[in-house]
């Protein structure tokens, strides 16, 4: 526990202190968005806080690896998220600049989920629900349920970005439930990534919440969500018997549910999916009435109640209830 401790404050630490001179350099490069259609600030706001939660996460992850791995090829899915990552993170500052088209970055988070499952991150088994033992999927299965849920995973919580500190703080809840459930499951290189994720998410939410001084962006809010859908494969549904694919979905509850409402809504309407409206849970939350911090503190507290849901079924499974 010590090292993913040590791993959640690093991480902290280095996004903490990068994200102001992210911020910057964002300002002098004029990598601004500005207010107007469905975003509700006020004023420009510098983008690219992605590159702090990145590094921070990307260090501490590499630095302290080796201290977890029960094993050398432990290391290699952290490689992968931290590779595949990059890719991601990237294609995400470009969008800041030239606003990429929703395809393009549809197909670089494919193309992102396809190089992380060469490093062997892929849902290999499925739970049987009935018996309780592991189901060995066919390659070509596996690889299109771990290409889905991944690619899910990252757009909900990259759709979630809609507020100051909203997908920041919906990353830390969930990565640190998924720490804690890696940890006590014997899992100690996927509690460091849960821990190293949620630690620069905590960084850079000092700078992000309202009134927010940057926002994460395109690289930053899909990054999130990649690694959060990464570290699930790698450890999350391999620990939980018959609640295995139950219990990711219920961490992950708010921007899947928040997700599916909207394409429900969309197809319903005819509107295209990719063109962004004001249907998403934070959006109505506002229209109620709520502030701008009432309607993040609301999706929070509905995240962490899901958290704990999530870890009381976990105990209970392991306890062989």
């Amino acid at each position: 526990m010590n090292c993913q401790i040590f791993a959640f404050a690093l991480s902290l630490l280095i996004a903490y202190l990068l994200t102001p001179w992210v911020r910057k350099s964002a300002i002098k490069l004029n990598i601004m968005v500005h207010p107007g259609g469905r975003r509700v600030h006020t004023r420009p706001m510098p983008l690219w806080g992605g590159i702090a939660i990145y590094a921070g996460f990307a260090v501490s992850a590499l630095l302290l690896m080796h201290f977890t791995a029960q094993k050398p090829a432990c290391n290699l899915p952290i490689i992968g998220v931290v590779v595949a990552g990059a890719l991601l993170v990237t294609v995400g500052l470009v969008d800041d600049m030239k606003e990429l088209s929703a395809k393009a970055q549809a197909g670089m988070i494919i193309l992102s989920a396809l190089l992380l499952m060469t490093f062997g991150v892929r849902i290999q088994f499925l739970t049987n629900p009935f018996g309780g033992n592991m189901i060995l999927l066919p390659p070509v299965i596996s690889w299109i349920l771990t290409l889905s849920w991944i690619f899910a995973v990252t757009k909900t919580i990259d759709f979630m970005d809609g507020l100051d500190g909203l997908a920041a703080g919906i990353g830390a809840i969930a990565s640190g439930v998924l720490a804690i459930m890696a940890y006590y499951s014997n899992q100690p290189h996927v509690a460091l990534m849960a821990a190293a994720l949620c630690g620069a998410c905590i960084g850079f939410l000092r700078f992000n919440f309202n009134p927010a001084k940057i926002f994460m962006g395109t690289g930053g809010s899909q990054f999130i969500g990649f690694a959060l859908g990464a570290i699930s494969v790698i450890g999350a549904f391999k620990v939980a018997a018959a609640m295995a694919i139950a219990l990711p979905i219920l961490v992950f509850g708010v921007p899947i549910f928040d997700a599916a409402f909207v394409i429900f809504k969309r197809l319903s309407n005819g509107q295209p999916l990719y063109i962004a409206d004001k249907s998403h849970l934070h959006h109505r939350l506002m229209q109620k009435g709520l502030s701008h911090k009432q309607a993040v503190y609301v999706i929070w507290g509905i995240s962490i109640l899901l958290g704990i849901a999530a870890l009381a079924i976990f105990s209970y499974i392991k306890r062989g209830g």
